[in-house]
């Protein structure tokens, strides 16, 4: 798997991409399978996967063979289709990956999960340390399922991570004060004050990045729920930035099941402490 110049600069744009046919039947059946020996639901037990040699070394001294073999199948796809080299693109720099994971979704008439931003301190009253800005992660999402409108895709609102990355600078900074902003709406309601709005907008390369955004999640809030749904296939790749707004939809017409890869760039700073990792 390779990326194109004008499938980064979309990337960029967007905080997303989708890329089709990624998986072929052989490993969308062997992935299945292993999805299937879990429980249905996400970060049940034992859904997490080894990735590093410490963590397979305590799987071996567990004698858990399967779970080492189905790690080695799921590591296997890693060089296979150069998710590092992908990593390291759009991650701008020398990347690591930092979990490894897989689940399904029954048939339901109820978003997976609502529309969020994973890099929110999951909407905690308060913060004790604020993060840096660059800690956000690059997700590899992929379906092994038929996904689409309504029917269990992973929305995505294009050029939310943006936004979220000038609040994040922010508040890192200590120019505005931390508020819940995990949801889309505490989160829009704190940009539309007057003191926030122009602290994000003086970070951003221009003040219509951030109206296009209200505009948008006005319309997901308001109306078109669905507007930023997209269909994919057995196989298929949803890359996106996890700083950004998305959601699971509601998986109506089949079961959803994915497997997720996730990166991160190393030596990013992480607290106001300049932990390095």
């Amino acid at each position: 798997m390779m990326l194109s110049n004008a499938e980064i600069v979309s990337f960029n744009k967007n905080g997303f991409l989708l890329k089709k046919n990624i998986f072929n039947k052989i490993e969308i059946e062997r992935l299945t399978k292993i999805v299937k020996t879990h429980k249905e639901g996400k970060g049940v037990d034992g859904s997490d996967y080894p990735y590093e040699l410490k963590s397979f070394l305590i799987k071996f001294i567990k004698l858990d063979f399967k779970k080492i073999l189905n790690s080695f199948f799921l590591r296997k796809m890693i060089k296979k289709h150069n998710f590092e080299s992908i990593s390291d693109i759009l991650l701008n720099g020398k990347s690591k990956i930092n979990k490894i994971d897989c689940y399904y979704n029954k048939i339901e008439k109820k978003e997976i999960l609502p529309w969020h931003c994973d890099q929110s301190y999951s909407g905690a009253e308060k913060v004790a340390n604020i993060e840096h800005q660059d800690r956000y992660y690059l997700k590899f999402f992929f379906y092994l399922s038929l996904v689409g409108p309504d029917n269990g895709c992973t929305s995505y609102i294009p050029g939310s991570h943006k936004i979220t990355y000038a609040l994040r600078t922010c508040l890192f900074n200590k120019e505005i004060n931390y508020k819940p902003h995990w949801s889309l709406n505490d989160f829009l309601n704190l940009i539309l004050e007057k003191e926030y709005y122009y602290k994000v907008v003086n970070k951003l390369e221009s003040e219509s990045l951030l109206k296009d955004f209200i505009e948008k999640a006005k319309l997901v809030l308001n109306k078109d729920n669905n507007i930023f749904d997209f269909s994919a296939n057995p196989g298929d790749l949803l890359l996106f930035n996890d700083g950004g707004f998305h959601r699971g939809s509601m998986p109506t017409l089949n079961e959803r099941s994915v497997v997720r890869y996730m990166y991160f760039k190393k030596n990013q700073i992480l607290r106001n402490k300049n932990i390095i990792i």
